[in-house]
């Protein structure tokens, strides 16, 4: 594989996944990769950092200025799946704040206390056609925005929801039956999103088949929130697929 990096590109959002460290000898080639990217008209941009053991001052310098130009551009630049190791090292380096960086180990979703009320959700009725899809996104970071999250937390969230609701109307018929529930509490906001197609479960420590497009969105909201559930519906056919972001 040498010093390459494998890509993947969907619904306007880029991964890039350096199969090394992030250094001298790497950067060139990513430059190339993120540069192409942004001349394309990306605005969202992932680096799984899954293989990335070192960044050095070459590879800092080229994220915080891809980051700001991203920034400039209303987007954003995201490290995720950092090690202790890398995070640590952004943090000396008091970077945490200017890159956005999720780490590869999440701290586990405190449970809630059996009953506790939300304090506000809205649900919605998906409408037929993904023509609909970028309004439901807006809609839903709207709302996220009335939350303390910050506005890359905002961000991240709406395009997670946004892939889950391109699952629904990709395997359930163009979104028909298909609904949307967001509930808000003190330390999280919850998403459900359910659709009436065949039905899909995938437990929590699963990696999804690389080849499905469904797969390709799990793995993108799992870097995204801090918790996906994949599960068929009890209520009736069909998945749902709830996702947790935590506040604070």
């Amino acid at each position: 594989m040498g010093n390459h990096s494998t890509m993947n590109e969907w619904n306007d959002i880029a991964v890039i996944a350096p199969v090394s460290d992030i250094d001298i000898a790497t950067v060139p080639r990513l430059r190339e990769q993120l540069d192409t990217l942004i001349a394309g008209g990306v605005r969202r941009v992932l680096v799984n950092c899954q293989n990335v053991a070192f960044i050095d001052s070459t590879g800092l310098a080229f994220l915080l200025s891809r980051a700001r130009m991203l920034l400039a551009r209303e987007g954003l630049l995201s490290l995720v799946n950092t090690s202790p190791q890398v995070t640590r090292f952004l943090q000396i380096a008091r970077l945490l704040d200017i890159l956005h960086v999720s780490a590869s180990e999440k701290p586990p979703i405190p449970v809630l206390a059996p009953n506790t009320p939300p304090l506000w959700s809205k649900t919605f009725v998906i409408r037929e056609g993904v023509e609909n899809l970028g309004s439901y996104r807006h809609r839903v970071a709207e709302l996220l925005g009335t939350l303390p999250l910050s506005r890359d937390d905002c961000f991240d969230t709406a395009l997670a929801v946004g892939e889950a609701l391109s699952n629904a109307y990709d395997h359930a018929c163009g979104g028909v039956g298909s609904s949307m529930t967001i509930a808000a509490y003190a330390d999280r906001v919850v998403v459900d999103v359910r659709d009436c197609g065949c039905g899909f479960e995938i437990a929590p420590d699963e990696e999804p088949p690389e080849s499905r497009e469904r797969g390709r969105g799990i793995r993108l909201m799992r870097m995204l929130v801090d918790s996906v559930e994949v599960r068929r519906r009890t209520d009736a056919p069909g998945t749902r697929v709830r996702l947790i972001k935590l506040i604070g």
